[in-house]
């Protein structure tokens, strides 16, 4: 079967560069790899003297460590390097499920665990949030009702793009109750981890507390260094890891040598470089804040705990893909509209870079010359 087109990326491809504002990037201030190579002694000489030429299939085992110190209970060996996070997502379908298999998705999603399952011939069941006094919830008692003795996979998301919402460790704890009792395999995208608002919304990764559990993540999004396309799979489950590393030999079979050694070095530099991206989500949320306070009559918004990105509910249309081209052409302004997700009548917005700022002053602007009544 063939696999649809992927929207939200075929949306940035076409729209990303040409806007002079974004307002909904979805991850993390990047750096240069001048600064990035100053928050570690020696790292410029050791970076000007590395040897181009193929690294290990599994990444590099200093790399595998620096990303094993993040977790709890993972060691090196329980862990894949990977060219982003797009490239495990699409492994581990390819490798773990076969036609028939039934997997649920939280939904709103990242398209790819949608599309992937479906192209292989396998039954996708959607966990849709719904919106309690303007809050996204997952009911997980639907989500129990959604099993079926057919249930491979559970496909997670937390923080969750694009709504912001995150699991609590209650509901953590139960959605692994309700995956082992059925011995389903829950994979969770992960690369919002680590910019929890507040220490107390952390919670484990789902491969660190559950047996069956599969976690994905990236130097992109918390980082903020997308550039260097290196991301990572990790499970403690032996055969699924397994599978993936057989079919990564034939896709990108290693990562780039230089890209492994930026990212070793910001990883074990990490501490900095999160404490900086969380100083720019704190600054951005507040003018946030006081926009929509502002605005309520046309906008209402759910304020996130965890990670760089929100949904915003529009009050005055659901017609969210109208409503973003026109904010473009007129303001040079890009948002991404909920008609993306197929979730009409919202866009998403993002706080994670410095520019964001400006875009804001841009996009109110817009909303002073066709929304506010004179």
């Amino acid at each position: 079967m063939k696999i649809k087109p992927f929207k939200l990326e075929r949306y940035y491809t076409i729209n990303e560069f040409s806007a002079k504002y974004s307002l909904c990037n979805s991850d993390c201030e990047a750096m240069t790899i001048k600064d990035l190579l100053a928050l570690e002694k020696g790292a410029s000489e050791k970076f000007e003297n590395l040897w181009l030429g193929y690294t290990e299939t599994k990444g590099h085992p200093e790399l595998r460590q620096n990303v094993a110190d993040i977790y709890t209970n993972i060691k090196a060996d329980d862990i894949l390097i990977c060219t982003g996070a797009q490239e495990p997502i699409y492994l581990f379908s390819k490798a773990n499920l076969k036609e028939e298999d039934e997997v649920i998705v939280q939904t709103p999603c990242y398209q790819s665990v949608q599309s992937v399952p479906e192209s292989i011939g396998c039954k996708v069941l959607n966990w849709d949030v719904k919106y309690e006094k303007d809050i996204p919830v997952f009911d997980i008692e639907e989500l129990e009702k959604l099993i079926t003795n057919k249930t491979k996979v559970i496909y997670l998301n937390t923080p969750h793009n694009p709504t912001g919402f995150h699991f609590s460790i209650k509901e953590q704890e139960s959605i692994i109750k309700i995956a082992r009792k059925h011995n389903i395999i829950i994979f969770c995208d992960e690369v919002y981890r680590e910019i929890e608002h507040s220490p107390e919304y952390t919670i484990p990764a789902f491969a660190d507390v559950y047996e069956n559990g599969v976690s994905v993540s990236v130097m992109s999004k918390a980082y903020g260094l997308p550039g260097l396309r290196i991301g990572w799979i990790i499970t403690k489950n032996k055969s699924i890891l397994n599978n993936v590393a057989i079919l990564k030999e034939y896709t990108t079979i290693c990562n780039a040598g230089p890209s492994e050694f930026l990212a070793g070095v910001a990883l074990r530099n990490r501490q900095t470089i999160l404490k900086r991206n969380l100083g720019i989500i704190k600054s951005n949320l507040s003018l946030y804040e006081e926009f929509f306070n502002k605005y309520k009559e046309f906008f209402t918004w759910y304020k996130p705990n965890s990670g760089p990105i929100a949904f915003v509910k529009m009050n005055f249309d659901k017609d969210d893909m109208a409503f973003a081209k026109k904010v473009l052409e007129e303001q040079k302004v890009l948002l991404l509209p909920g008609g993306i997700y197929d979730y009409e009548g919202y866009f998403r917005i993002g706080f994670g870079r410095t520019i964001m700022p400006e875009a804001l002053r841009q996009f109110e602007i817009f909303v002073k010359q066709n929304l506010v009544k004179v």
